[in-house]
């Protein structure tokens, strides 16, 4: 057989990637690893938390692979890695769009080798909800500010979100974004969320939303949330804005923006008044 290399960005090594490295279906004869230079182009690679640093990837995998060469690739060096006469790569979005960019007529000598390594995502735009820009209501500025303190409860690296429900009687519940089974899961095994930006394939999260756990707090303690005001951090995502929707909430005052705007008309055809909190402490 010709000379087989690997092309592949390597965060961890786990049973995916030593069973990626180990096939022998076609064996391989070099390792060609993606290197730190390919995050400006690939911002998402700053995103992975769990990533090793590329050098320490390829001496895991000198170890795990004696007798075969392991090179950690830079962009200005990645022709080396399409004069291979044949070539196996991850079979993930990441890998696929590097491909075309760096050699688009390397795809009809490459061997797509479906392995789960890891999530894949696309990315969208942030877009602006189209609210009223009103002053907090009375009590509204505390409230907001005990949404903030909330968020930082949360165990999310990359979006903490915090919410404060008001309720008719005056009690108010507290609520923050976390993680299930526990806050540690998305960092002992990846999270889905890592390859996906806010708005994009929401159901693929190991986390309960703010909202959804204000509410839940509600339900805990028998408490009606009809008529009741959320105070959020950021505009609740479709499936929040459902759950605000059925519970009765009457008003959701939020401070940020959120990417997918599904959740605005759910909140407007259940007569939920939307305010954007202008003020500023």
């Amino acid at each position: 057989m010709p000379p087989t290399s690997a092309f592949l960005y390597l965060p961890v090594l786990h049973a995916g990637y030593v069973a990626f490295l180990t096939d022998p279906d076609p064996a391989l004869d070099h390792v060609f690893l993606v290197g730190r230079s390919f995050e400006e182009d690939f911002p998402v690679l700053r995103k992975e938390i769990r990533a090793l640093e590329p050098e320490t990837a390829a001496r895991l995998v000198r170890t795990l692979l004696p007798d075969i060469p392991v090179s950690v690739v830079e962009t200005d060096d990645v022709a080396e890695v399409f004069a291979s006469t044949s070539l196996v790569v991850a079979d993930e979005v990441l890998m696929r769009e590097l491909v075309e960019r760096a050699d688009p007529a390397a795809r009809e000598r490459i061997v797509w080798r479906r392995t789960f390594l890891r999530w894949d995502r696309e990315w969208s735009k942030p877009q602006a909800v189209e609210s009223p820009m009103t002053e907090a209501p009375e009590g509204g500025r505390e409230a907001m500010r005990r949404a903030r303190l909330e968020a930082g409860e949360s165990s999310d690296w990359w979006r903490q979100v915090g919410a404060v429900l008001r309720l008719r009687d005056g009690r108010e519940l507290t609520g923050h974004n976390h993680h299930h089974p526990s806050d540690y899961t998305p960092y002992l095994d990846g999270d889905p969320r890592n390859d996906y930006s806010r708005g994009v394939r929401a159901d693929l999260s190991t986390a309960a939303h703010a909202e959804a756990s204000v509410l839940a707090a509600a339900a805990r303690a028998g408490a009606s949330t009809d008529g009741s005001t959320m105070f959020v951090t950021t505009f609740p995502c479709p499936a929040c804005a459902r759950l605000i929707a059925m519970s009765g909430v009457a008003e959701c005052w939020f401070e940020a923006d959120y990417a997918d705007l599904a959740g605005e008309q759910v909140l407007e055809a259940a007569g939920v008044a939307l305010h954007r909190v202008t003020w500023e402490d």
